[in-house]
């Protein structure tokens, strides 16, 4: 991977097409305007990408963990395989926007603009993710692991859960009514779960370890 400054960085991004196997940290891309562009194996931790455009744009392997991706509009863009931990993505436009296992650890998702949930975030790791009064309606997730994610405030009603983690997630005041759990790992429940779970669809199984949380005996 070859090291570059932020003006060397900048040039090429510029020239638009490909750009790969570049590293540099916390570049100044403030505002630019990055359609289409290509990203393979590019290493731009925390870069500042407050108010970009990368519609059309795809982000494959590398790291743009620690990234500032406030305002942007990342309409149609994939990020594939890259490690995103702790962007933050308050206020972004994510319009038919891909992720594909990704390392999302910690990033903030609040806040995210857009009437529709559009995106996708198919096999990506989320824990410790800030996720408040996100809008997850009719949304189908698969393959996400959401361990210690903060939901407070979400309205997941009638979203699908498949193959999720949802390990010691904070679910104050979480909107489930008609959410599909049946296919996520819930983790070890507490005594909260007959609160925190209300209206949620979920295994027989899964209603066993309530009644157990809640120190009944299922015969």
């Amino acid at each position: 991977m070859r090291e570059v400054t932020g003006a060397e960085l900048a040039q090429l991004l510029a020239e638009g097409g490909t750009v790969r196997d570049v590293a540099t940290e916390e570049p100044d891309l403030h505002g630019l305007d990055l359609s289409g562009i290509t990203l393979e194996n590019c290493r731009l931790t925390g870069a500042d990408l407050r108010g970009a455009t990368l519609d059309g744009a795809t982000v494959r392997g590398g790291s743009l963990a620690g990234a500032l991706l406030i305002d942007a509009d990342l309409t149609d863009t994939v990020f594939d395989a890259v490690d995103l931990s702790r962007i933050r993505l308050t206020g972004a436009l994510l319009t038919e926007t891909r992720f594909a296992d990704c390392r999302m650890i910690g990033a903030d998702l609040a806040g995210l603009r857009g009437l529709a949930v559009s995106y996708r975030l198919d096999g990506s790791n989320l824990g410790l993710a800030n996720l408040q009064d996100v809008v997850w309606r009719r949304v189908h997730l698969r393959g996400v692991d959401l361990s210690e994610a903060d939901l407070r405030g979400a309205d997941l009603r009638e979203a699908v859960l498949v193959d999720c983690v949802l390990r010691d997630v904070d679910l104050g005041h979480t909107r489930l009514g008609g959410a599909d759990l049946r296919g996520a790992d819930l983790g070890e429940l507490t005594e909260d779960a007959s609160r925190t779970l209300r209206g949620a669809i979920v295994s027989e199984a899964q209603a066993a370890d309530v009644c157990r949380a809640l120190g009944l005996v299922v015969g």
